[in-house]
């Protein structure tokens, strides 16, 4: 598990040459990071920035899952493509454990997409609300939660080319697209804000 590395173990872990942990699970972590980041601004705020601070708590959390679901995702994908295909029925289990391997390494990326915007709703408001003297960490936060989406939004669009089920692939393109044209839109206000103010 990812989470149980040091510092050093973990960057190792993603310069090797083995294709996982990779962009899937960087983006994940680069939303939790961003979450954490909240977090601490958020504490160095005051009380009244408890709810922001409990939010990001969990999104962190759900964050630091979704890299290791990321990488069990390719996993499930790669086992698919090592099943026998002999025969005709070999031939159909494999295309649909490949087929199903696929969705879910879709699926786990949109989910980060989906939590790291919420970790960028959070960054901007504690930038707003927050210390002015963390107001450079709030938009570190803001950055690294929307790097998080966009990185996420790469792997969505990667595997959607290998799904036959095209109402799916079609339904993945929309939520991908508006989420991250909200993400983009957030990122802009909360660098203008940013930097208006330092």
């Amino acid at each position: 598990m990812l989470t149980s590395l040091s510092v050093p173990e973990f960057l190792d872990a993603f310069a090797s040459k083995k294709p996982t942990p990779g962009g899937g699970a960087a983006s994940a972590f680069s939303g939790a990071l961003a979450s954490a980041l909240v977090q601490m601004v958020g504490r160095l705020s005051g009380e009244e920035e408890a709810q922001i601070i409990a939010d990001a708590e969990v999104l962190a959390t759900q964050l630091t899952h979704m890299a290791n679901c990321d990488v069990d995702a390719f996993d499930q994908v790669m086992a698919g493509f090592k099943m026998p295909r002999t025969t005709d029925e070999e031939k159909e289990r494999r295309t649909e454990a490949i087929q199903r391997g696929t969705k879910l390494a879709t699926e786990v990326p949109l989910r980060v997409m989906e939590l790291s915007l919420k970790v960028l709703h959070l960054a901007k408001e504690i930038a707003v609300s927050g210390n002015p003297n963390a107001l450079s960490d709030a938009g570190v936060a803001g950055l690294l939660s929307a790097a998080a989406v966009k990185g996420a939004h790469y792997n969505v669009l990667i595997n959607l080319p290998g799904l036959k089920d095209q109402e799916f692939v079609a339904a993945m393109k929309n939520k991908v697209k508006d989420i991250l044209a909200e993400a983009e839109k957030l990122e802009a206000e909360l660098a203008e804000y940013v930097e208006s103010k330092l």
